[in-house]
């Protein structure tokens, strides 16, 4: 080897070794120390597959799968399954001489299989099913509300209840594949498997959206819709809801109304309260117990001095506490009554956790205390957790533990939930979520139909009441 040879060699190992280096230095720079999550931000469709490439029964030529319903075309004859084993979907061609069968061994009609029930299929080599039977082994849960999903873990909680799941899972909502991130408790679904092991999700009765309007004179009480749902009312609420007719009950002290709505799957229905206005001149007196009882307090900016009662305006005022040795305290009251006593107990520089968060906290420890979840997609979208408004992506909420509702709505495109569960644990989360789908040409939000509202007994008073004060 000559010398020229020799510096060929060594110059494109060195260039070699330089790109190598670069490449492990520019993956490091992507690193975060916060954890990324994208649910549902897409549908894991399994890979399709001919019948005919399944694995063949070692008894017979027969190939066999057990698989979950997934698709059935009546007309073509043809259904897909996909195999709770391999994740494969396979077409599988049926004829009228195809035996079909429930689990519980009635020959029914290609037809009447259901879509998310698992099935033990057998299949001529010539790739026409020979027999589909419901498998016996298959459990069901009809009717279900609810219903928990933990991402994380993989874990469905229905009840008392704790099902697993994976990437085969099967998720129908009419007859879209859906992401188990937009299952919401407001969802009405069934579920099947076998053992411990869910392979389908079919949602039953999904979900729209009612926008409230014109409730300032209810802020701070609560509405109801339905029997079993209720929610602190707050400027600019969206809340996701069952579809179908639903009555609502919103009241704040004596005053209360009564509407009754109309949602839609995936739409908006707007309820509107306006007729309920508040006083300008409405005040409620506030006492204040402090401690620290040196602590300054200021109210919408301004200080003030609490040693008593301090009257406020109806509607929403924000505090601010400062002291010598307490971590700064910041709060949003509603005042909505003659009186009310507000308690507050600053908390000890000295006692708050250092923002590391030591892996020695105890299993009871509330480990999210500090940390924050942000929302960084769809940007330019509006964001409610749990029917309040947050803000506009990107932005964030306070880290808390437990299932949220994560609603997105922007003008020209369909509003979209997602389910989250949030575990205790330390470090802030980021959400990514799948960008929105353009809203149809007739994608018009509705007009409640009104029942008999009970008169208020008390300011507030109707607009149309006012109005006709003012003539006199």
């Amino acid at each position: 080897m000559n010398k020229l040879h020799k510096y060929k060699v060594y110059r494109t190992i060195v260039i070699l070794m330089m790109c190598v280096i670069f490449c492990v230095n520019m993956t490091g720079c992507g690193e975060t120390k916060e954890s990324t999550i994208k649910p549902g931000s897409s549908i894991l469709v399994p890979p399709k597959k001919s019948i005919k490439e399944a694995p063949t029964n070692k008894n017979s030529d027969e190939l066999t799968i057990t698989g979950v319903l997934s698709y059935n075309d009546k007309t073509e004859k043809k259904a897909h399954f996909v195999d709770i084993s391999s994740n494969v979907e396979y077409e599988v061609p049926y004829s009228g001489g195809t035996d079909i069968q429930s689990k519980y061994g009635t020959v029914i009609s290609p037809g009447s299989m259901q879509l998310g029930a698992i099935y033990d299929v057998v299949c001529y080599k010539s790739g026409i099913a020979k027999s589909i039977y419901g498998n016996k082994n298959e459990w069901e849960k009809k009717s279900v509300n609810d219903i928990e999903v933990d991402e994380s873990s993989k874990k469905i909680v229905v009840g008392a209840s704790n099902l697993k799941y994976d990437e085969k899972i099967v998720i129908l909502s009419g007859d879209d594949r859906v992401a188990i991130a937009s299952i919401i408790k407001q969802d009405e679904v069934t579920i099947r498997g076998i053992d411990n092991t869910a392979y389908s999700i079919i949602v039953n009765v999904d979900h729209g959206y009612i926008r409230f309007t014109g409730v300032s004179a209810f802020i701070g009480g609560y509405v109801t819709i339905g029997r079993d749902n209720m929610y602190t009312v707050t400027e600019d609420m969206l809340v996701a809801s069952k579809v179908g007719n639903q009555q609502i009950e919103i009241q704040s002290g004596n005053t209360k109304s009564t509407k009754e709505v109309t949602v839609e799957k995936g739409q908006e229905a707007v309820v509107d309260f306006s007729e309920f206005i508040l006083p300008a001149t409405k005040q409620g007196a506030v006492i204040f117990k402090v401690s620290p009882s040196d602590a300054i307090m200021s109210i919408d900016g301004k200080e003030v001095d609490y040693s008593e009662p301090i009257q406020l305006t109806y509607g929403k005022h924000n505090i601010r506490l400062v002291a010598n040795h307490y971590e700064e305290y910041t709060e949003t009251i509603v005042v909505n009554s003659l009186y009310f006593t507000k308690v507050i107990d600053m908390t000890p520089k000295s006692a708050v956790k250092s923002t590391t968060k030591s892996s020695t906290n105890s299993a009871n420890s509330n480990l999210t205390e500090g940390y924050s979840v942000q929302v960084v997609e769809p940007q330019g979208a509006a964001l409610y957790v749990d029917s309040v408004y947050i803000g506009i992506v990107p932005c964030a909420f306070d880290k808390k533990v437990g299932t949220k509702t994560i609603t997105l709505t922007k003008s020209g495109y369909n509003t979209i939930s997602y389910s989250i569960s949030i575990g205790n644990t330390a470090g802030d989360l980021t959400y990514s979520f799948p960008q929105m789908e353009k809203a149809n040409s007739n994608g018009a939000t509705q007009t409640p139909t009104q029942t008999p509202t009970q008169a208020p007994t008390q300011t507030p008073t109707t607009a149309a009441q006012e109005q006709k004060t003012t003539k006199k």
